[in-house]
């Protein structure tokens, strides 16, 4: 069976369906036969043992496939960019409203982000000024925390990664998923601190937790209750 072979279809209001193809891999690192859902790739990855056959996961899968698609269900429906559509941005809401013949780009005015040109470039658009606002507000966070902690960092960048909202590399250069333009302005703050105080510790031991909680000068319970409970939001936009 190649990749992708296998799919789940989740149907919607009228006409809407979406695909999820299904991902097997061996690995040395697993114990057991395992289902996770990619929100991000929205595939279905199923990982087994180099010990299990092929086959026995796709009867794993087959016998559990009634629990994958309650589980597909449970996912919202996809938050398209478009014209007219409300989103949240910094814990400010915003109606999106296209005018074609501005010339002006993308910008903020009062309760609206406006975008210039034609529509079908008005997703791609909104995203992309949505990442610069993101990584112009991370960049000073950045700055402050770790100012806090006396390190220098490298360089800041934003991907549309699928397991982490964020990540310290060794030398220093700090990365975010672009997702997070959607979250509460608290739960930004707390991801940024947690990857500056990787600049202190590169791991999560209590010495590293505890220059999280001192920088971030904040309960750190709220903004990760608020990412288990929403990240299946946070990967609905399309």
């Amino acid at each position: 069976m190649k990749p992708y072979e296998y799919s789940f279809v989740i149907k919607r209001g009228g006409e809407n369906v979406e695909v999820f193809p299904v991902e097997f891999s061996c690995s040395l690192r697993a114990k057991s036969i395992k289902i996770t859902p990619v929100l991000a790739k929205k595939v279905i990855k199923v990982s087994y043992p180099i010990y299990v056959l092929r086959s026995k996961a796709v009867a794993f899968l087959e016998a559990q496939k009634d629990w994958v698609a309650k589980q597909l269900q449970k996912i919202p429906e996809p938050v398209v960019i478009k014209d007219g559509a409300k989103i949240t941005f910094l814990d400010k809401e915003y109606k999106i409203s296209n005018i074609p013949n501005a010339r002006r780009g993308v910008w903020f005015e009062d309760d609206y982000i406006f975008v210039s040109g034609d529509k079908e470039f008005l997703n791609r658009r909104v995203k992309d000024f949505l990442k610069s606002e993101l990584k112009k507000y991370i960049s000073t966070r950045v700055r402050y925390y770790a100012k806090k902690v006396g390190k220098d960092f490298g360089k800041i960048s934003l991907k549309d990664t699928s397991s982490r909202w964020g990540s310290c590399a060794s030398n220093g250069n700090l990365s975010f998923s672009w997702r997070l333009a959607f979250a509460p302005q608290f739960v930004v703050d707390y991801i940024v601190a947690h990857e500056v105080a990787h600049l202190v510790e590169l791991n999560h031991s209590y010495k590293f937790w505890n220059v999280v909680r001192d920088i971030y000068a904040k309960d750190i319970d709220e903004p990760q209750k608020w990412l288990v409970r929403n990240a299946t939001f946070l990967y609905s936009f399309d």
